[in-house]
Order: C-alpha cells, then sequence, then structure tokens
C-alpha cells in the first residue's frame, strides 16, 4: 500500500515499458475523471513498481508540458484515484497503508510542512481500534476520536468551518479524517509539481518523445474531428509517410492489396482514428469492385464478406483472443524484401519510384535523401523528407526512437496546425 506516492522506486525499466505504463495510467485515469467503473489493469496495482513509476513519471510529463488544462486534469485524476482507493481499503490495509507511510516518512530528506500532519494521523490510523473504527460505518459528523494540529496546517477544512479552533489548534474529528488525508495526498501533489526541477530532462529523446504521445493522447480526445471517416481518407492521405501513401495508391489503382499489406494498412488506418465501422465501409467499398488488372488476391467482398468482416473486427480485438493489434514500426515495414506493393520506399524503391512518393520535395532535400539511402539511413531519409514538409518550426530528433508510420502522421498534422 504505498498509493501516496512520498518516494519514487530506484532502477532501470525499459523505454518501451515506460510507454506502455505511462498510456495506461492516462487511459485509466481518463475512465475515472469521467465517473465511468474502471477495470483491472496491471500497470496500477496499488503499491505496484508500476504504479508508482506510472505517478511519478506522468507528473514529470505534466510539468514539462505546462499547459494549465492538462496540470488540473492530472490532479484531479489522480486525487479522484486516490480517494477511491482509500475508501476500499479495509482496516488491516487502512493500518498498513499508515505503516507503510510512517515508514516513507522517516526516509524522506528536507521534510516538507505537510510531513508533520500526515506523521500524526498515521499514528493514529495504524491502531487497531481506531482503523476497524474508520472502516465501519462511518460518517463524516462522527467524533469519536479526533486529532489537534496547529490550524494553519488546515487552512481549507478551517475555510469551510468544518473543525473546531482552540488556543490556535484545529481539532480534527475522525469523521474528516479520510478528507483530510485527500488534502494533504493533494498537497504533496503540487509540491512536487512546483519545485521539481526537470531541465535535465528537456535533453532526453525518450521523455520528450513519451511527452509527445501524452499531447497526441490528449489532443484525440479532445479533438472528436480527430477521428477518421472512410469518405475522408483521400483527402487525409496528404499526412501519410511515402510507405502508407504508397499503399493507399495501390489499394485505389488496384482494388487489392495483397494480404500482409491490408494487414499493415488497416492497423495503420485504425491507429491514426479510424473506428471498426468506418473500417468495415471502408474495405467493403473497395473490395466490392473488379480488381484492375493481373492480381495475386482473387477475394471479394461479396463472396467472402464473412471472412472479411471477421479479420477486421478481430484486428480491433473484438473477435478470437480478443488482441488489440497495434501498427508496425518502420523497422519491420524496412524488413520486408520484394514486395511488388510495400515496404519502406526509401529502402525498396528506385528514383523513378520513390520521386513521385515525395511530392513538393525540392531538389536539396533530395539530395540530402539520396545520400541517406546510400548509407542505409532509411528513418533518417524519412524523417528529413517530413520535417521539410510539415514541421519546420518542430524539433523532430525527439521522436526517432521507434519510430512508426503513425507518428510520422501524428507529427504531420500537428506541424500542419501549427504552421496555421
Amino acid at each position: 500500500m504505498a498509493f501516496f506516492y512520498l518516494t519514487p522506486v530506484k532502477g532501470e525499466l525499459p523505454a518501451h515499458l515506460l510507454d506502455i505504463i505511462v498510456v495506461n495510467r492516462l487511459s485509466y485515469l481518463k475512465t475515472i475523471l469521467n465517473g465511468e467503473p474502471p477495470l483491472y489493469n496491471e500497470y496500477l496495482v496499488e503499491g505496484s513498481i508500476y504504479d508508482n513509476v506510472g505517478h511519478f513519471t506522468l507528473c514529470i510529463l505534466s510539468i514539462l508540458y505546462a499547459n494549465r488544462e492538462f496540470s488540473q486534469f492530472f490532479v484531479n485524476a489522480e486525487l479522484e484515484l486516490f480517494k477511491r482507493r482509500l475508501e476500499t481499503l479495509t482496516a488491516y490495509e487502512l493500518r498498513s497503508f499508515s505503516k507503510k507511510l510512517l515508514r516513507n516518512i522517516k526516509k524522506t530528506e528536507n521534510v516538507p510542512t505537510f510531513i508533520d500532519s500526515l506523521q500524526v494521523l498515521s499514528q493514529h490510523l495504524v491502531l487497531k481500534d481506531v482503523a476497524q473504527h474508520i472502516c465501519a460505518s462511518h460518517n463524516i459528523n462522527c467524533n469519536f476520536y479526533s486529532i489537534r494540529l496547529n490550524f494553519r496546517q488546515c487552512l481549507s477544512l478551517v475555510a469551510k468551518r468544518q473543525v473546531e479552533l482552540s488556543n490556535g489548534f484545529a481539532i480534527i474529528p475522525c469523521g474528516r479524517w479520510k478528507q483530510y488525508m485527500t488534502i494533504l495526498y493533494r498537497e504533496n501533489i503540487m509540491r512536487r509539481m512546483r519545485h521539481t526541477d526537470v531541465t535535465p530532462l528537456k535533453s532526453d529523446p525518450r521523455i520528450m518523445e513519451l511527452l509527445h504521445k501524452v499531447k497526441t493522447e490528449i489532443t484525440a480526445t479532445k479533438d472528436k474531428t480527430n477521428i477518421l471517416l472512410s469518405k475522408d481518407v483521400d483527402v487525409t492521405s496528404t499526412y501519410f509517410p511515402p510507405c502508407m501513401l504508397n499503399l493507399h495508391q495501390n489499394l485505389r489503382r488496384r482494388h487489392r492489396l495483397t494480404h500482409s499489406q491490408r494487414f499493415y494498412y488497416s492497423l495503420f488506418l485504425k491507429d491514426i482514428g479510424m473506428p471498426v465501422e468506418e473500417a468495415l465501409e471502408f474495405w467493403k467499398a473497395e473490395y466490392s469492385l473488379h480488381p484492375n488488372g493481373h492480381h495475386a488476391c482473387c477475394h471479394n467482398w461479396e463472396k467472402d464478406e464473412k471472412k472479411y468482416m471477421y479479420g477486421i473486427r478481430h484486428m480491433y480485438g473484438l473477435e478470437g483472443g480478443r488482441k488489440n493489434y497495434t501498427s508496425v514500426n518502420c523497422q519491420r515495414i524496412q524488413s520486408i524484401d520484394n514486395c511488388s506493393e510495400g515496404g519502406c520506399p526509401f529502402k525498396s524503391f528506385d528514383s523513378n519510384k520513390m520521386v513521385p512518393l515525395l511530392k513538393n520535395c525540392t531538389e536539396p532535400i533530395l539530395s540530402q535523401i539520396n545520400e541517406l539511402k546510400q548509407r542505409r539511413l532509411y528513418t533518417n531519409a524519412c524523417m528529413l523528407f517530413m520535417k521539410s514538409c510539415y514541421s519546420k518550426s518542430m524539433d523532430c530528433d525527439s521522436f526517432d526512437i521507434n519510430f512508426t508510420p503513425v507518428k510520422y502522421y501524428n507529427i504531420a498534422t500537428l506541424g500542419e496546425k501549427m504552421e496555421l
């Protein structure tokens, strides 16, 4: 029971795992703040390393983001999570939680003022009779037990006249202890956000990439127009990376893709915002047409509708093993050899086939791209093209870790908005 988060855990963690932890916590907090019942999540088990890492990392990202709205979201959501956890503790768990707090307080350096109050409260809550009383049928008006603190340590309760004052001390009844614990927890978060120096992290590409992902998640939540409709794919393809633009153009021209390329393109569309209903409509429209020219795929929607519907729903985690697939990264795409349709244009295509995909690419940029291509730096070539087209004002060096077509699209659309 360590969900007061006085101290962060120490150790090493792979960057991709940190990514998963933060994204899961962000999604979980959004669910809680929306008033929905949260499902079990292995990355938010109370007292676990993942839970601790997720809280502190998201706090750091909130500081780096420097966005008032997101900071309010983070604080409010964490407070709601804390209150829910506190309310569900049994007497035994409440005592264990308080003992853990007292041990952590002893290890805390540069003790802030609220720690004294937390220590007094925890010393009462470790007592068996007190914990059982608090966790029984207890209401906010109960004053069977009480603690005395300097009134300055609970000004919010004083302002609302929820405590009695006596000779400069506030008498906090046990009915208000959980409320007061939540107030102290908020003070703990706010103090950390005010006094943590995150300057060294601004030069860490792993953290900055994670910050970009959080910004994208928040933007997608706020902007419902982020949903990609079947009818809008042609217009939106302007922001596709060359590999996915190539698949899109092949599909529009021939109305078919090989199985693996259809799989990759479907996952890309899914991850940039296409709901399953729109995906069904999109692929039905194409595969209801006759193939243009010779193609290895001889299926059509009318004959194989059930097969295609199952395959698409399976990719969205709605059939079979309910696995929610995600799109592949650049490294995987670059590993494809001898594919007439797909692969990385910067690796697999000659100039005659690559250049038409690089619209508005100037000669100096094209020359740099060919140089990177000769050095087998295919991802760098793609990022150079992206930056020249969409994100002249952005520092793209922060996004080169595990680069993906979806990241390209997100940066391209964000760069376009910034230019506007």
